[in-house]
């Protein structure tokens, strides 16, 4: 089957093509006038000189696929079909798995349920898949000393010159709403290739719950169960092993997310890294009437990612759970979207921590919306959507008490203040460039330990993307800034090399 065959959900309910027989016939339709463009593309483009094309270094293939996904992406908004998608409460059969073992992880300790993650959202179990299916021998000596610490906690076990394995927690993209972390997704790549090239020992990819089975925070209770459970087998706290958070897309949007939180809450160590696959920043520009959403993106021709308003009512409908949009509700979801934990990246979050919005950098996007937009909103947007309100320190905002868990960010000096060693990849292609421009720029001034690697001419989440249709070359550099990064963990972190941020000269992106 080419799309889910999930139930139609609340959200789409109001979709003209949402159920049976009309969701296929709409699909079927869609899939086929597509296909019927491919031959047109391919001549089309095989006469056209090249400076002509999208990117002049993209092949025949690598403007099909872009082009190919981003028209069938509209199924999504007539429809409601959702891809690659798994019910996260049922267990896969062990036999189909060639690559992983499926492994529940009980719900997050009590312990641990502070912050933003008790929110009336109900913990619950959750699966992982690991890779590899083998277990790696420097993990199950890691798990063995463990073990050993456990049962005599006065035993001294000297490290020496023992290789301390890498461990991954993994997030995968499709914007909360697609893709699942079984071994099959197309985002399973991505662990696939840490492990294929002997980048980490081991990864967890995490199969949270999406948003249309349970509103936010539930993704960040789901992370943040197999986060504790990680460093409670692993040894993370008496350095048996070394973690690594991955993310791509919506992925890395969680796991900023979950950074955050472990850093605010200090319940659990923070990872020793983050790798942040073309991270989404600023939520916010998926919901409609906000100031995001009014700063368009760029590279609209050389990108699958769409900008429509659909996809933003659909987020809107779930990300608090299908409730009535009572301006209490609103209120609510407007200050959660623009809080530092969804939208770190938001121009109204940068402002609030003095930082500069790449994405609209002479804030000609924001008066324009001050002066022509936001006046005729209703009163109750405006309520709601008004920037000072929607700061958690503002005198304006007297609703907000000081117990919010969201406020306890600000009791920090710097939005990414001691966060850890970070990589950040994206294309300079895609539509999140200017917002990654944003995280770069803010982590850099607030002393993170920074990698940028720009993947030339490359689309939203490159290293998702087969061979066969991407430049080989590209996706080989990219899996090389990862490796090379990576090593900076065996060479200890007092290694002034390790620790300096870099950013490799592209020049391209100086332009965007």
């Amino acid at each position: 089957m080419i799309y889910d065959k999930n139930p139609p959900y609340p959200h789409y309910d109001h979709l003209p093509y949402a159920r049976e027989p009309w969701k296929s016939l709409y699909v079927f339709q869609r899939l086929f006038t597509t296909l019927a463009l491919v031959p047109f593309w391919a001549v089309y483009y095989a006469i056209l000189p090249r400076r002509y094309r999208p990117r002049a270094s993209w092949n025949l293939r690598q403007i099909i696929n872009v082009n190919f996904t981003r028209r069938i992406y509209k199924v999504t908004e007539v429809a409601g079909v959702t891809w690659g998608t798994r019910d996260p409460t049922l267990a896969p059969d062990q036999k189909s798995l060639k690559e992983t073992r499926f492994e529940w992880v009980d719900p997050l300790p009590t312990k641990y349920r502070t912050g933003i993650v008790q929110d009336g959202v109900p913990f619950t179990k959750v699966g992982c898949y690991v890779w590899p299916k083998e277990v790696h021998p420097g993990i199950s000596r890691a798990k063995s000393e463990v073990q050993q610490l456990v049962d005599a906690p006065e035993l001294d076990l000297e490290l020496g010159n023992v290789d301390i394995p890498l461990v991954g927690v993994f997030m995968h993209g499709g914007g909360y709403c697609h893709m699942s972390a079984h071994e099959s997704s197309r985002t399973s790549r991505i662990p696939r290739g840490l492990i294929k090239r002997n980048i980490l020992h081991e990864v967890y990819s995490v199969e949270y719950r999406l948003l249309q089975h349970a509103p936010f925070p539930a993704v960040v209770q789901d992370a943040a169960a197999v986060y504790a459970h990680v460093v409670e087998q692993y040894g993370v706290k008496q350095s048996r092993c070394k973690l690594i958070l991955i993310g791509d897309s919506s992925g890395g949007n969680l796991v900023l997310a979950l950074a955050r939180w472990l850093r605010d809450e200090g319940n659990l160590p923070l990872p020793h890294g983050l790798l942040l696959l073309s991270p989404s920043c600023d939520t916010s520009h998926a919901l409609p009437q906000t100031l995001s959403s009014y700063i368009p993106r760029p590279n609209q021709f050389t990108d699958y990612l769409v900008d429509t308003v659909e996809p933003r009512a659909l987020l809107q409908r779930t990300f608090l759970g299908f409730k009535d949009n009572t301006p209490g509700e609103e209120k609510r979801l407007m200050e959660i979207v623009h809080s530092e934990y969804v939208s770190p990246c938001s121009p109204i979050v940068l402002k609030r921590w003095g930082h500069e919005a790449k994405q609209d950098p002479e804030g000609e996007h924001e008066a324009h919306f001050v002066r022509h937009i936001f006046k005729r909103l209703p009163t109750d947007l405006r309520i709601t959507r008004a920037p000072e309100l929607l700061d958690p320190l503002s005198p304006a905002n007297t609703e907000m008490g000081m117990d919010n868990p969201y406020r306890k960010t600000c009791r920090f000096p710097k939005l990414f203040g001691d966060f850890p060693r970070t990589l950040v990849v994206c294309g300079d292609a895609e539509r999140l460039v200017r917002e990654v421009r944003s995280l770069v720029g803010a982590m850099q001034a607030d002393g993170v330990d920074l990698t940028v690697w720009w993947a030339q001419d490359a689309c939203h989440d490159l290293l998702m993307l087969s061979e066969w249709w991407w430049d080989k070359k590209v996706l080989d550099a990219t899996w090389k800034a990862v490796e090379e990064w990576a090593k900076g963990f065996d060479e200890g972190e007092g290694d002034s090399e390790a620790s300096c941020p870099k950013i490799n000269p592209t020049g391209v992106i100086d332009s965007l």
